[in-house]
């Protein structure tokens, strides 16, 4: 995998990207991925793999039968980012993954939230669980419907701070957008997920 000699050589100066986000090591893998050196892609993967695992097993809370399917779409829009340029390093590398990962996982929510809707109201699942476990999931899968219906600027904020964690300043470097802007828009992303989750469709 090919490697900076240099700082003038270094991807940082060239883009302008902030070098506190990015190490040398990771502008130089995406480098080499935008190039499109096969080796470095499969580092590229086992570098992003526990993010991306983690962050859609923690939006949708179960491991579905396309589980390693949506891994797969992650990790095909991660490449496509690349190498269209469009990872400026304002961010830490896995938290831009991670943000991927939640825009994937979200999509999946929408997909089944169309696909219930045209399908009416299914019957009950079968309980094979305690009671309380299953208002739990219940719970957790009402506020996921929630959240796919909502529009993508106001779930990005709570998606990336309240589901994975990430710091404010994480959150603002990630959107592109300034600190106060970040805080903003994460209480209207809050507001607006409270207002629906108190109405009966979500909507």
């Amino acid at each position: 995998m090919p490697v900076s000699k240099d700082l003038e050589d270094d991807p940082r100066a060239r883009s302008g990207a902030p070098a506190r986000f990015v190490s040398r090591a990771d502008w130089a893998l995406l480098e080499a991925v935008r190039h499109g050196d096969g080796s470095a892609a499969q580092a590229l993967y086992e570098r992003l793999y526990p993010v991306v695992d983690h962050t859609l097993h923690r939006v949708l809370r179960i491991r579905e039968p396309d589980f390693d399917d949506l891994v797969q779409i992650t990790f095909e829009r991660i490449v496509r980012a690349i190498a269209q340029e469009r990872f400026l390093g304002r961010s830490a590398l896995t938290t831009w993954a991670a943000a991927i990962a939640g825009h994937v996982a979200i999509d999946h929510l929408r997909r089944n939230v169309r696909e219930q809707s045209a399908l009416g109201d299914l019957p009950p699942a079968p309980v094979t669980a305690p009671e309380p476990r299953m208002e739990a999931r219940e719970e957790i899968r009402r506020l996921q419907g929630v959240l796919a219906r909502m529009p993508a600027r106001l779930v990005e904020p709570v998606l990336l701070f309240d589901v994975l964690g990430h710091t404010l300043e994480d959150v603002a470097e990630t959107l592109g957008i300034s600190k106060s802007a970040a805080q903003s828009r994460l209480h209207r992303g809050r507001k607006e997920l409270v207002r629906r989750a108190g109405t009966p469709t979500g909507k």
